[in-house]
């Protein structure tokens, strides 16, 4: 979309905004909006909250695991009603939509709505959030791993559950703020999906020291130990990027790299263990880099 520039009195250039766009965020004259610069570029923003809008989908001959996935997409998108067509006996999985309901069903026919009037002033607060829950999740993995007490697997997979709701509401609320910078929503989803991805990863570990003969030792246990210390450290760093934090997760992937090449022999079983303890570290490592795009400023 072009626009021409309009001389003004003295300097000044005016432009006109896209009467499309101008409706779809509800403003009206006198109303404020963000401008950003960015290099060549000026990032016109709205305060408004964006609007969801519907969607309409044909679910049938749709795995259950398929609908699943498409319904958790659309309240991840900010998608606002969805009304789906499914086959019989069907009835929409909405466990991870945090203020979601169908709020109508007429035969095969559902409709889904946000009834809860999702909130998102304060983003920040929820990924802090959500990052808690994730250390809170390795916290009690590790607690139950390497003790006597055992938690059944249904009970773990509902606190991996909780993890999930709460990354989609995150990335809902992203999708539903106007950003005046558009670089930091970006760097928030790709936190969001990245923590899911850690999430899920304290649940292999924790599942396969469940399911298989994992060997338990304290060399083992010392390798699990630091990749704890790493996601926490990532977490530091996501607030406070200096040279210090960034050095300390480097030293602790080393440490992890080194002290683990030895354990590789024990068995398949504790290798395999280890392997996702590895993954946990890494993963949290490469936090880092998206830490330092949210810091980093130019002149």
């Amino acid at each position: 979309m072009k626009r021409k520039l309009i001389k003004q009195a003295g300097q000044a250039l005016t432009i006109t905004l896209p009467i499309d766009w101008i409706r779809k965020n509800g403003l009206k004259a006198g109303n404020e909006i963000d401008l950003e610069i960015s290099e060549k570029n000026l990032i016109l923003s709205s305060n408004k909250k964006t609007v969801g809008g519907s969607v309409k989908i044909n679910a049938f001959n749709f795995p259950p695991r398929l609908k699943y996935i498409y319904t958790n997409a659309m309240y991840a998108k900010g998608i606002d009603q969805i009304e789906i067509e499914a086959e019989k006996n069907y009835y929409p999985d909405l466990s991870q939509n945090i203020g979601y309901a169908v709020v109508s069903q007429k035969g095969n026919n559902f409709t889904i709505r946000d009834v809860g009037g999702i909130s998102s002033e304060n983003l920040d607060e929820i990924f802090k959030r959500v990052f808690q829950m994730i250390i809170e999740f390795y916290d009690s993995a590790i607690e139950n791993i390497f003790s006597s007490t055992k938690e059944s697997y249904e009970k773990i997979t509902r606190m991996d559950s909780e993890i999930n709701k709460f990354v989609l509401f995150l990335q809902r609320s992203i999708m539903k703020q106007s950003y005046p910078d558009l670089s930091a929503a970006k760097i928030l989803f790709a936190y969001s999906f990245s923590l899911e991805k850690i999430g899920d990863e304290i649940l292999r570990i924790w599942r396969t020291s469940i399911q298989k003969k994992v060997v338990k030792n304290t060399k083992v246990k010392e390798i699990v130990l630091l990749s704890r210390k790493a996601l926490e450290k990532s977490f530091e760093i996501y607030y406070q990027s200096n040279i210090d934090k960034i050095n300390e997760i480097i030293n602790i992937r080393e440490d992890i790299r080194k002290k683990s090449s030895g354990l590789f022999n024990i068995s398949p079983e504790t290798t395999e263990f280890l392997m996702h303890a590895i993954k946990i570290a890494e993963d949290s490592f490469d936090l880092t880099h998206l830490a330092l795009i949210r810091r980093l400023k130019t002149e």
